[in-house]
């Protein structure tokens, strides 16, 4: 996941619309005093994706994305993942009687070469793209197959909370395993892994129907075998001689009727 775009307005310490422009920064570094800003811009792009940042507990903390005396923050992330363009929008608004809630949130795939500075012309949401989704309660999913990490391996490999960057490092074994292969998109692997275990045993079921046949089948040497090769050939001859029988058994059955007829017309007579 490379970010490309980070528009911010009301949330925590930026107050006023801000944006930040990554398209051509290979590496940055964020550099300032304490307190100017630099892990917000870090919460943001987990908020945009995700709705929630490590530092703040989990979702209960969605107070803590709005500036001092602000009702509405906005956050805005364009970014890059499997070769497409994303575009992930979260808007969390403070009602009148001080509660915090999400009230919009999607995840939108951008068209082929799309330009982001246009983003500066006031495009509307439609013009951004497809919708992958539109509530937050899709965004969970689409974020996942989009960015290829739940948040929570997001958190411990890519933009990882502050005081906890040996996390990845220190994790257990199975759980590094499952984050790479989340990374390389090795899940594949796993998919062909568990649709041969499932042929598998089906083929291993009925090997062993077949087996049960077999063993039931006592007795049964050369002798008998020649036996019954005997008895299937007798029964093919009794079955050509039933075949050639059946025109003239079919000739007789007309006859008899001809005959039945004639005899109850002359019974009339």
């Amino acid at each position: 996941m490379r970010p490309m775009r980070l528009d911010l307005a009301g949330f925590t310490v930026f107050r006023d619309e801000t944006t930040i422009d990554f398209t051509d920064a290979d590496f940055f570094a964020l550099i300032g005093p304490t307190g100017s800003g630099k892990s917000t811009v870090l919460d943001a792009i987990c908020f945009a994706l995700y709705g929630t940042v490590p530092r703040w507990g989990g979702t209960r903390g969605l107070a803590n994305a709005l500036a001092p005396s602000a009702t509405e923050a906005r956050v805005r992330l364009v970014f890059e993942s499997g070769g497409a363009r994303y575009v992930a929008t979260r808007v969390v608004r403070r009602d009148g009687r001080g509660n915090v809630k999400t009230a919009n949130a999607g995840l939108q795939l951008m068209p082929a070469g799309f330009d982001v500075t246009k983003l500066d012309t006031g495009l509307s949401p439609d013009d951004l793209g497809e919708v992958v989704a539109g509530t937050p309660a899709e965004m969970e999913q689409a974020v996942l197959e989009a960015v290829g990490l739940p948040y929570e391996q997001f958190t411990s490999c890519v933009v990882l909370p502050q005081g906890q960057f040996a996390d990845f490092l220190h994790a257990k074994p199975a759980t590094r395993q499952q984050i790479l292969v989340n990374l390389l998109g090795l899940g594949v692997y796993e998919d062909v892994q568990k649709r041969a275990t499932a042929r598998a045993a089906q083929a291993e079921a009925r090997l062993e129907a077949v087996d049960q046949v077999l063993a039931g089948l006592t007795g049964v040497d050369d002798e008998a075998l020649a036996e019954a090769d005997a008895r299937v050939d007798r029964m093919a001859e009794l079955a050509a001689a039933v075949t050639a029988a059946v025109p003239r058994l079919s000739a007789a059955r007309l006859t008899a009727r001809e005959a039945a007829a004639a005899l109850t017309a002359l019974d009339d007579e």
